[in-house]
């Protein structure tokens, strides 16, 4: 009985280390793309929550972030190539600047208001990269409280790579 005990108690170890292995290397990996949403919808939707929420933080985390932008945004732009060889981090603090005084002109001007997302669409021609798509002339069809629809142009471009979708840039 002892003996049984024991090997129990040791295939209980074992799984219980496998599990532990398999928990900590694929549960704790950071997503592809953090973040990143399942359809345009669902980012513009987002979008009009955190307006109506004054929640300046969650729009900044639905933009594509510095490592994103640097690691394989920014080396399929033609810009990053000869001749121009334009630096990432250059064009980062850029668009970085421009994103930060939209985030807070929208939320100043629309920020608390109610608004009801309808829909978003994209006026620009889509622009294909190595790895991902540019969809551009973005615009969000809302509806506000007293039910009177408007479109917002607040929105740059939104990037498309493997069917998730995050915003590049806010207008300034």
């Amino acid at each position: 009985m002892t003996r049984i005990s024991e090997r129990s108690v040791h295939i209980s170890y074992l799984l219980l280390t496998v599990l532990l292995f398999f928990s900590s290397t694929v549960g704790c990996e950071k997503p592809i793309w953090e973040n990143s949403l399942d359809s345009p919808g669902q980012l513009g939707l987002a979008v009009v929550d955190a307006l109506n929420n004054n929640d300046i933080e969650k729009l900044n985390r639905l933009r594509v972030q510095r490592e994103a932008y640097l690691d394989w945004i920014w080396p399929a732009f033609p810009a990053s190539q000869p001749p121009s060889n334009f630096p990432g981090d250059f064009a980062w603090s850029n668009l970085n600047k421009k994103c930060n005084i939209g985030m807070k002109k929208w939320i100043a001007r629309y920020g608390g208001q109610d608004l009801e997302f309808v829909a978003i669409r994209f006026d620009g021609d889509t622009e294909t990269y190595n790895g991902f798509q540019l969809l551009r002339g973005t615009v969000l069809m809302l509806r506000n409280a007293a039910g009177e629809k408007g479109e917002l142009k607040i929105l740059g471009s939104v990037v498309e790579k493997d069917n998730r979708y995050k915003l590049l840039s806010y207008e300034d």
